[in-house]
């Protein structure tokens, strides 16, 4: 009996639960992507149901719609307004990676490589310091290592992972906690812990000439305890299920399409804080995170930040 590889190579398990809290996660579903699933099944033939390779890739991209992600590039038509965005930061954590095959969901173990990956948790890095990317380091990452258990049969038919970090490792201190969670640009306190995704730009256009800083820090709120510790829960953790289905990591990329996430939020206007900082009071949050696939006041999200090619 053949064995099917799954391989790839640039870019996103067990499962982490949240560790005594009552910190709920919303779950969102990339519907656009089901239209794709006739791409489902590279793995070899229909007849071949042995086990794939234990190894395992997931390899991710950063786009602005179809072009590619680049510090020092200057992207037109974001949002409503169409601004111009010129990128500073593009960076966000991913835990709980699991694929899903006839036999049902299986986990990926990520491959403790002391630098991207950490327990559950994997940082996609985008950003190279160059051009107007300041905040983080030359280096980047667009790819999750993993091994599958022992035994897997394929085809995969789908991947299923949750943007950020896992409630056990988010609220401690980033000076003392290993790689990738010792970025202190990554790091609000320890009460708020994380930003699960930084997405920064300066934006320009014909009404607002002059670039306007515009920031999506997304992370967990109104977490209670103090910001030396003792966090129980939060009251809105803001961890979000994503399922592509259809995916097959022998042959797709995931997409992180900030062009897409931005289709519903006017980049022209701030209010307070420049652009979402994950305050449900500020009025430029609600459609990013409901992009992010957050529901917002009773309203659910409807993910649309990843896809896949």
């Amino acid at each position: 009996m053949t064995r099917s590889r799954v391989r790839a190579a640039v870019a996103l398990g067990t499962m982490l639960a949240a560790v005594g809290c009552s910190d709920g996660d919303a779950t969102a579903t990339d519907a656009g992507a089901v239209a794709d699933a006739g791409a489902v099944a590279d793995n070899g033939p229909a007849a071949d149901s042995g086990a794939l390779s234990s190894d395992i890739t997931i390899r991710f991209a950063a786009k602005v719609r179809d072009l590619p992600f680049r510090c020092g590039a200057t992207f037109e038509g974001v949002g409503t307004s169409g601004g111009q965005w010129r990128p500073t930061d593009f960076r966000f954590y991913v835990h709980d990676l699991r694929v899903v095959t006839a036999a049902g969901e299986v986990p990926v173990t990520l491959r403790q490589d002391g630098r991207w990956q950490y327990e559950s948790v994997a940082l996609l890095d985008f950003e190279d310091r160059s051009g107007q990317c300041a905040n983080g380091t030359t280096d980047t990452n667009a790819q999750v290592v993993g091994t599958l258990p022992a035994g897997t049969a394929g085809p995969i038919t789908a991947l299923r992972f949750r943007l950020g970090v896992p409630f056990a490792l988010n609220h401690a201190n980033s000076a003392t906690a290993p790689s990738p969670l010792n970025l202190s640009t990554l790091w609000w306190n320890w009460q708020g812990g994380y930003k699960f995704a930084r997405i920064d730009g300066q934006v320009t256009n014909a009404m607002n000439p002059m670039a306007t800083d515009w920031y999506i820090h997304v992370g967990s709120t109104g977490c209670d305890g103090t910001a030396m510790g003792g966090v129980t829960r939060c009251a809105e953790p803001n961890r979000v299920e994503v399922e592509l289905a259809g995916f097959d990591p022998a042959r797709n990329t995931v997409v992180a399409d900030l062009g897409r996430l931005l289709a519903d939020s006017d980049v022209r206007v701030t209010t307070g804080a420049p652009g979402c900082m994950s305050g449900l009071s500020d009025p430029e949050c609600p459609p990013v995170l409901r992009g992010f696939g957050i529901t917002v006041a009773g309203t659910a999200g409807a993910q649309n930040f990843f896809r896949f090619e």
